[in-house]
């Protein structure tokens, strides 16, 4: 049975959790053994441009996004004004924080064009409902720790790659512990039989590979593929799909499930599961700037465009080697994961020097990724930017986005 089985469930509901940072590879057989897994090519190797994806099913180059302080524009439709019922969003990233944070003052709000009055509560939204939840996932920082990500990793700046992935196992397992509380509420609220669950994740992680840890970096397959976990009491357990979705495939599913596709599929880039299946190469784009303003010459930008299927991709790198080295050099002395780069410097400068590789075996050739790309980026949309608050800053740096 494949996600085509999709399209038999009656349901009111669609219940989604995004676990932040979870690779593919790493999400294991409690979540697995709930439904039809499908690996997944992430939009981007960064929250906002994923997130603004999975609300618009839309490409990064068409919804604009780059990272926090852009948003969604007004013209473009999201999952949150497309249902004629109750949607919302759920931010529990800090649920493991020991310090407070208030959703009003995380930049992800800002991105998704909502406000905190659209933040909702499993325990009391109102059937039927689409409700999207970030969740934790195996974001730094690993394991137990409390503190923020940059002090995780200054603190463990002695530990092996092994103690790492162990941490950062222990961080799934943790996410999908507060998972399964979301769907034990869903059960003592008699709504399962009525709703649709997704676990999904935004971007993948680094652990080791190319000398590296965390998602700002070369892209890579540890990166880009994530899980895509489709769960309801009609669908067989430990299924596992081999042709892959896309970010942008997931908006389009759920309209056509709930019947909402007239109208509103042909604005977006994915195509519903409910459809079929198709092994296409996808595009995934990751931009992001590293260096101050004041650094004269070089832009401090990183960007990498890549087209994937779901045996391996090309990548395209766009920045030039003067801009990588600086981004490099400037990550060896005041990143927060330092120590562990200077450990690997060979992998790492062999990453940040290499141009346009290619991973693993993907059926499809370098100059059919080009056409993909460059048929994408024949609509991009003007990015439409905010300003972060200090609240939002802050959020940032006890995440490891800032420092």
């Amino acid at each position: 049975m494949t996600v085509e089985s999709l399209a038999d469930l009656d349901v009111s509901n669609v219940y989604i959790y995004v676990g932040d940072a979870v690779r593919d590879d790493y999400l294991g057989g409690r979540v697995r053994d709930r439904g039809i897994s499908v690996r997944t090519i992430a939009a981007s190797m960064h929250s906002p441009t994923s997130f603004a994806s999975l609300v618009t099913g839309r490409y990064p180059p068409r919804h604009g996004v780059k990272t926090f302080t852009n948003r969604i524009g007004e013209h473009v439709p999201r999952l949150f004004d497309i249902f004629d019922i109750e949607t919302g969003f759920i931010n529990s990233i800090f649920a493991f924080a020991v310090r407070e944070h208030t959703d009003s003052q995380d930049p992800i709000y800002s991105v998704l064009n909502l406000d905190q009055s659209q933040s909702r509560d499993l325990d009391a939204v109102s059937p039927p409902f689409v409700l999207m939840e970030r969740g934790p996932g195996g974001h730094a920082p690993y394991g137990d720790f409390d503190g923020s990500a940059s002090q995780y990793f200054i603190n463990n700046e002695s530990a092996d790659t092994s103690t790492l992935r162990s941490d950062y196992a222990r961080s799934i397992e943790r996410d999908i512990e507060l998972f399964e509380q979301r769907v034990t509420t869903l059960r003592d609220r008699g709504l399962l039989e009525d709703t649709l669950v997704i676990y999904t994740s935004d971007h993948g992680e680094m652990l080791g590979e190319n000398g590296l840890l965390g998602h700002n970096g070369p892209m890579c397959p540890e990166l880009v593929y994530v899980p895509t976990v489709f769960i309801h009491p009609q669908l067989p357990a430990r299924q596992e799909q081999d042709t892959p979705m896309h970010h942008v495939d997931l908006l389009p599913t759920i309209c056509e499930l709930l019947d909402r596709a007239e109208g509103h599929i042909e604005e977006m880039d994915g195509r519903s599961v409910l459809s079929g299946s198709f092994d296409n190469p996808r595009p995934c784009f990751w931009s992001n700037t590293f260096l101050p303003d004041s650094v004269p010459v070089l832009s401090g930008e990183m960007q990498y465009n890549g087209v994937w299927d779901s045996s391996g991709g090309y990548v395209f790198t766009e920045t030039s080697l003067p801009n990588r080295l600086a981004v490099l050099g400037g990550k060896l002395v005041r990143s927060s994961k330092r120590c562990y780069m200077r450990h690997h410097l060979s992998c790492c400068l062999r990453a940040y020097l290499r141009k346009d590789p290619s991973y693993r075996s993907p059926n499809f050739s370098r100059a059919d990724a080009v056409h993909v790309l460059k048929s994408t980026l024949e609509t991009s949309a003007n990015s439409v930017e905010s300003e972060l608050s200090n609240e939002g800053r802050q959020q940032l740096e006890d995440l490891g986005y800032l420092e």
